[in-house]
């Protein structure tokens, strides 16, 4: 069975067209399943909370834990980060998927990325190992479509919050992502729902039952 990513901005319509997606393959008798990754997981999350008792890691970087790291211990956040992210990916999506469902992820490897570099405020992440490890394994394990909406419209749609990243900043690379990897990609900007789903199903190599 297969594995879908949808991966983007927030505001650009993932849940949204997760959930349609879903309802239309559950209707074609599939086993569906929807599943998400956040940022920050387990080990690192529990570290998060406990470093934020400290003012030397305090600060808006990481907008629900309210800690930075500082630059000398960056390059070992990351690492921490991307442990405590693998038994994620094994439970919400690997297993699943094994257990004979279709898994729709509308958060994914390439987000968890991206919410990397953001809250570390390390560029280079996006050229490190572990992301052309990351990478390869998205790519290797699921079908990954990238949605996105032009900016006026992801502001239209999520209204400011403390805890969202700059949505100029999450857009420009995402798109520099999706590009380097010619990854499909769905605009939501003016379509409707079932437009935006039709354009999904497109790039889904279902196999149909005998």
């Amino acid at each position: 069975m297969l594995l879908i990513c949808l991966f983007g901005p927030d505001g650009s319509g993932k849940s949204t067209l997760a959930k349609a997606l879903a309802y239309f393959l559950k209707k074609k008798e599939l086993r569906v399943m929807i599943s998400w990754m956040r940022g920050t997981h387990t080990l690192a999350s529990i570290l998060a909370r406990f470093l934020s008792k400290f003012r030397t890691f305090q600060g808006p970087c990481n907008p629900y834990y309210h800690i930075c790291i500082p630059p000398n211990l960056k390059t070992l956040w990351v690492w921490i980060e991307f442990f405590s992210m693998l038994p994620i990916l094994f439970l919400r999506f690997i297993l699943p998927r094994s257990l004979g469902y279709l898994v729709i992820a509308e958060r994914g490897l390439i987000d968890f990325l991206v919410w990397l570099m953001i809250t570390t405020c390390q560029p280079r992440v996006l050229t490190s190992i572990i992301s052309r490890f990351t990478i390869a394994l998205a790519q290797k394990t699921s079908t990954n479509i990238y949605i996105r909406a032009d900016l006026k419209t992801l502001q239209k749609r999520r209204r400011f919050s403390p805890e969202t990243p700059s949505l100029s900043i999450q857009l420009k690379i995402y798109d520099a992502i999706a590009k380097a990897y010619e990854t499909p990609t769905v605009d939501t900007s003016n379509n409707s729902i079932a437009e935006s789903t039709k354009q999904i199903l497109e790039q889904i190599p279902l196999r149909q039952k005998p």
